[in-house]
């Protein structure tokens, strides 16, 4: 009998599926089988490692530097989208994909849109326990742009008035598609860069504390410490 592929499963799968349907959705949505989904409360103390950084050491052209490199995205994308009027050939997923960065770019700024990307980047690098399986990092860094995109939610009527639901599910192909847009950025990558920094300038500190330590209390009665 067959059994689902992925780790620690013995349900068996349907039709010609690898992974039984729970995995299977998980692989769809997520990136990969055993990826869990990430809210935007757990992204926000890497948002503010982005902004501290922005703010204490990054140049003073920084934040226009950011809003360039967007600017060149979005009009990549809408050159993308004007193309098929033309009546060049399209694939129907990277198509999607262009078009969601434009929506977004109208719906978010631009700065807002780099922070995010740069705290993925920097959370990937700062915390990779998180992050076991990398493309599940890529869906989730995509699956976490999109949420900023108040289009990208339904929204259903309650005795509270107009409330989200649920975000709308985009297809795997498309979600590649927009990594591959996202990466093209840079901005994730600048983003594990200072999470870089920041575990080296932990480290040091560190260093420095432990030399101290020893002065003060003696050599011999210090036991040595790990650093981060």
């Amino acid at each position: 009998m067959r059994i689902c592929k992925a780790d620690g499963c013995f349900v068996q799968p349907k039709g010609y599926s690898s992974y039984c349907e729970r995995h299977k959705r998980t692989l769809a949505r997520h990136g990969h089988p055993h990826q869990k989904g990430i809210k935007k409360s757990e992204l926000k103390p890497y948002i503010k490692d982005i902004e501290t950084y922005l703010t204490t050491s990054s140049a003073s052209n920084a934040v226009a530097t950011l809003n360039d490199i967007w600017f060149r995205t979005v009009r990549r994308a809408q050159n993308h989208i004007n193309s098929s009027s033309d009546g060049v050939p399209f694939n129907v997923h990277t198509m999607n994909a262009s078009k969601a960065i434009v929506s977004l770019s109208k719906e978010v700024d631009s700065i807002i849109i780099c922070k995010v990307l740069m705290a993925m980047g920097f959370w990937y690098e700062f915390n990779q326990r998180q992050w076991k399986h990398d493309e599940g990092f890529r869906f989730q860094t995509v699956r976490m742009l999109l949420r900023l995109n108040p289009r990208e939610a339904a929204y259903q009527w309650s005795m509270h008035g107009m409330t989200r639901s649920v975000y709308r599910e985009v297809p795997p192909k498309t979600t590649k598609a927009l990594w591959s847009i996202i990466n093209e950025t840079k901005l994730v990558g600048f983003g594990m860069e200072i999470a870089k920094r920041k575990v080296e300038d932990l480290n040091e500190r560190q260093r420095l504390f432990d030399k101290e330590r020893a002065a003060v209390l003696g050599q011999a009665m210090i036991e040595p410490r790990e650093t981060v």
